[in-house]
């Protein structure tokens, strides 16, 4: 049925004076009506339905398969999909496949299975899987994943395995921006891009406390300390900067007043001192797995508290510095009050 309604909706496009200026809804009835014609003498005569506008595919077949009709005004063979979820899906529907117009130069159509077809994940609101008609069966995101279309759609967490794929392909400085388990749950993003020196002091200083734990190699010698940032940035909080250094090191040193001692420090270890109650307090939304997860390094099973795992990287981190105390201790005391920076 889909070879013949192929030629038939072909046929029905060569009239039409210009294809491209079909929408996706045009294309789509084009395509059902021509099906329900083709259906005539076949085992699907009177079985085609046109799903509803939220109902995922856009033609059922005796409530068994389905045809989903995408369609690009461009003169190639690739477009975004629907939801990696499939919320929406008829559950009856076993069988799936693409039916695409390319209506872009020379109108063309092809149709494949709904899972051969999948190369990869782009995300608008939310992901959606990404066509490409062309593309070999073995290159499918489903291959590459090594797992099957059917375990993908019917898992109660679909996006877990895409991300943690995805993830596995991150390189130094990526970061997942979309539904990741590692963020807060109740976070939501802005749609404005803000500037990191834009936000008032408060945020700011939230902001600064959770890059301290996510990133504790802010305080190493390390010239790639801050590659790494800018990703989390935008991913978690939509805040970008130009000057990420200077919210950290700039300005020198600060004068520390700590156990009748008075000393000089790195300005970063001021802003330790400053932010502890909001470092503690995003430590204590995190686990030595979460922050495995965040620093991509395996955290020692002793470590058995994020406040300890963390400490131990901030002490490793800052052992190039010339402290009278590690810095994990300034941490601790500055939590008692027992530290002072001078001036403040």
């Amino acid at each position: 049925m889909l070879r013949h309604t192929k030629s038939s909706v072909l046929d029905q496009l060569s009239g039409v004076e210009t294809p491209s200026k079909l929408s996706g809804n045009e294309f789509e009835l084009i395509v059902y009506e021509n099906s329900v014609i083709n259906a005539k003498s076949t085992p699907f005569e009177g079985l085609l339905r046109h799903t509803e506008d939220r109902e995922f595919p856009d033609i059922i077949a005796a409530d068994l398969f389905g045809v989903e009709v995408k369609a690009t005004k461009k003169d190639d063979w690739t477009s975004i999909g629907n939801s990696v979820l499939e919320s929406s899906r008829v559950k009856t529907v076993d069988k799936i496949y693409m039916f695409f117009g390319k209506l872009g130069g020379t109108p063309d159509i092809k149709y494949r299975n709904y899972e051969d077809c999948l190369k990869g994940i782009a995300v608008t609101h939310y992901p959606r899987y990404q066509i490409d008609m062309l593309l070999n069966e073995s290159d499918s995101i489903f291959k590459k994943m090594g797992v099957e279309y059917d375990a993908i759609r019917t898992s109660r967490n679909p996006v877990k395995a895409i991300r943690e794929y995805y993830r596995s392909q991150m390189r130094e400085g990526d970061a997942l921006w979309w539904i990741d388990d590692d963020l807060d749950k109740t976070a939501t993003v802005s749609p404005i891009i803000r500037n990191l020196s834009g936000l008032d002091a408060a945020t700011r200083d939230q902001v600064k406390a959770d890059l301290f734990v996510k990133f504790p190699e802010i305080f190493s010698t390390s010239r790639t300390k801050y590659e790494n940032i800018p990703a989390y940035l935008a991913a978690r909080y939509g805040v970008v900067t130009a000057n990420l250094r200077d919210h950290f090191t700039a300005s020198g040193q600060v004068e520390v007043s700590f156990s009748d001692k008075v000393f000089r420090a790195p300005r970063i270890i001021g802003e330790l001192v400053k932010l502890a109650e909001l470092i503690s307090a995003v430590l204590g939304d995190e686990s030595p797995q979460s922050l495995s997860n965040a620093w991509r390094k395996h955290v020692a099973s002793s470590l058995d508290t994020a406040e300890k795992a963390w400490a131990y990287e901030l002490d490793r981190n800052t052992a190039h510095m010339e402290l009278p105390v590690r810095a994990s201790i300034l941490y601790g005391a500055a939590l008692e009050g027992e530290v002072k920076i001078e001036g403040r």
